[in-house]
Order: C-alpha cells, then structure tokens, then sequence
C-alpha cells in the first residue's frame, strides 16, 4: 500500500467513525426522547401547550425535563418510608403523636377527606398510602424544665404544633404513590414556569397600558401649550410637566423593551419553561428537619437532659411557603364511615 493509499484509509477511517459515533449519539437522544415523551407532554400541557408549534420542542425540553424528574427523584429519597396513622400508633409513635393533638383529631382527617372517602369506596382498597402535609408552628410559652437533678419552673419554652393537615394523592402502594409524587413535582415545576409567564404578560401590559395614559397626558399638555394656556399661566408650571411627562415615557417604553423581549416568540416561551425545568432547586426545596420534643411538644436542645424524642421531618420550600411533609399510610378499618356507606 503506497503512502497515498494508506493515508486516504486513514481518512476514510475517521469518518466511518465519526458517522458511526453521530449516529450512535442520534440514537441514544431518539431513545431519551421516547422515554421521556409522556413526561415532556405532561410538563407542555401544564405550561403553555401552544410551544408545540415550535420546530423539536421536545428535543428542546428534553434535558430540563429530565433534569426536572431527576431532582423530583433525589426529593423523594429523602422521605422516609410511609407512617402508621390509627389510634395504636398515635399512643405509641411520638412521631404521631406530635402530629395530632388528639386521637380524634387524627380520625378526623381520614374521616372527613373526600378524596379518601372516594378511594375507599373500590371494594378493592383496604390500605391507603399519601402524602399528609401540614404547618408547623412554634410559640412561646412557659414550662418547667430540668436542669441537673433540680426542676426548674415557669421557664420560656417552645411549643411546637401542627395543624392544617391534608392528604394528597391516594394510592394502594407506597411504590405507586412515590411515582404519583414524582410526576406531580414534574407538573408543579411546569405550572411554576406558566406562573413565571403569567408575571411576564402582566407586567408588559401593566407598562402597554402605562404608557398610553402618559401619551393621553402629553397630548393634552401639549394641546393647551398650543391654545390659550400660556395667556392664563404666570409660571412654566405646564411645560416643567411636558418634560417630567416626557421622561416618564421614555422610562416606561425602555421598560416595555425590556419586557417583551422574554417574550417575544413561542420559542422565548419554551426557553421560560426551560429555564424553570432545568433549575428546579430554585422552585422547590426539601430540607431535613430535626425536632427533639417532650410528649407535651416542648421543643429539647438536642443535649437536653430531658426526656423526648427526636421527629425526623421533611420540610417542603416553595416560593416562601413552607409545610412538613411525611407518607403515611392508614387502613379503611380507620374510617367505619366509608365501610357503612360502601355496603349500602
């Protein structure tokens, strides 16, 4: 083989490989795509469905979605496996305990949720798993405490509570309902990007709408410039407020710019989603949370001397709105008016 010869091989060589490693590289995203094809129809639809106009919208979202459900998965990770609610676990588990200041309380709010009492209806269900959010609150007050071997009186303590609990997403299995989880953090992410665009159009036509009045204003000044104002002024009164007029319009049209430029085509519209998608840490924030408390809820250093029971939480951050999430599960025995109903 002649220098020539061995040198366009070479060559011929290095493209085959190249086309072999593009084409391996359009395989695996078409195989992505296809995955992730439900997820990403999920996340348009609950967003802005009108960026399927746009030429590969799914390629172009593919990543951020992805992004999006694998931090929904490192969230779920972090919770810890269903709680036991009934009247036994609330006298036995601190954890439950301090979630419902009374057993009734807690047979309340299994009781009376209507999507509960709907799951229950299926003669088929006889466990429900789901996700109890609530508020944690913390007030001060006075307690004793035991300091050494000595009880100490009237001394400020924290009183920690919970209230506002809610279920959500009922399923059969901890399994299924972690996966419901995982798909509804998709859609919460997606509808926080349609909330980002909601602000953007409202803040342009807050400045569209600014704007005209400030055109009306000028005009009418100007106008009376223009008549018999100046034969009724003794001062520039008039024209000090044409320039302060005219100043403000030149703010609010440079505002206006800046405005629509986030939005200016479908395709700025599938970059705000994204965006969102592709920084959902941003959106949504789940932080361990570690409480020692006494049976009463007083809040313990976690060195105290007294008596308690450290709660491992998780604490759900969104927007500046926090709850305490857990999964806890409970039996249809726990709601006897779902079963009266369902045998009626």
């Amino acid at each position: 083989m002649t220098d020539s010869q061995g040198l366009l091989q070479h060559v011929f060589n290095g493209l085959t490989a190249f086309a072999q490693q593009h084409l391996a590289e359009h395989r695996q995203r078409q195989e992505r795509l296809a995955a992730l094809h439900d997820a990403i129809e999920q996340a348009v639809d609950a967003s802005e469905p009108r960026i399927r106009l746009v030429g590969n919208y799914a390629e172009k979202l593919v990543d951020a979605v992805e992004t999006a459900l694998n931090y929904s998965g490192q969230v779920l990770q972090q919770l810890p496996p269903a709680v036991l609610l009934d009247a036994h676990a609330w006298s036995q588990d601190p954890q439950v305990n301090a979630f419902f200041a009374t057993v009734d309380d807690l047979r309340t709010l299994l009781s009376e949720d209507p999507a509960i009492r709907t799951f229950f209806v299926d003669p088929g269900h006889t466990e429900c798993f789901a996700l109890m959010l609530m508020v944690k609150r913390e007030t001060e007050t006075f307690g004793s405490v035991l300091r050494g071997d000595v009880l100490v009186r009237d001394v400020r303590c924290i009183q920690v509570s919970f209230s506002q609990q809610r279920l959500f997403f009922p399923a059969v299995s901890e399994a299924r309902l972690r996966e419901e989880l995982k798909q509804r953090m998709l859609v919460f992410l997606a509808t926080r990007a349609l909330e980002r665009i909601n602000e953007l159009r409202t803040r342009r036509s807050a400045l569209e709408e600014q704007r005209r009045q400030l055109q009306a204003q000028l005009r009418a000044f100007r106008g009376h410039v223009q008549g018999l104002q100046p034969l009724l002024s003794t001062d520039d009164a008039d024209e000090r407020r044409v320039v302060a007029l005219e100043q403000r319009l030149l703010q609010t049209e440079e505002d206006l710019v800046a405005a629509r430029n986030p939005l200016n085509t479908l395709d700025d519209y599938l970059e705000q989603i994204r965006q969102v998608l592709g920084q959902p840490e941003r959106y949504l924030q789940v932080h361990p949370l570690a409480l020692r408390l006494t049976r009463l809820g007083i809040k313990l250093s976690p060195d105290s001397p007294e008596p308690g029971e450290t709660l491992a939480l998780i604490e759900f951050d969104s927007m500046g709105e926090q709850r305490i999430g857990a999964l806890v599960r409970f039996e249809k025995g726990e709601l006897p008016s779902v079963m009266t109903t369902a045998s009626l």
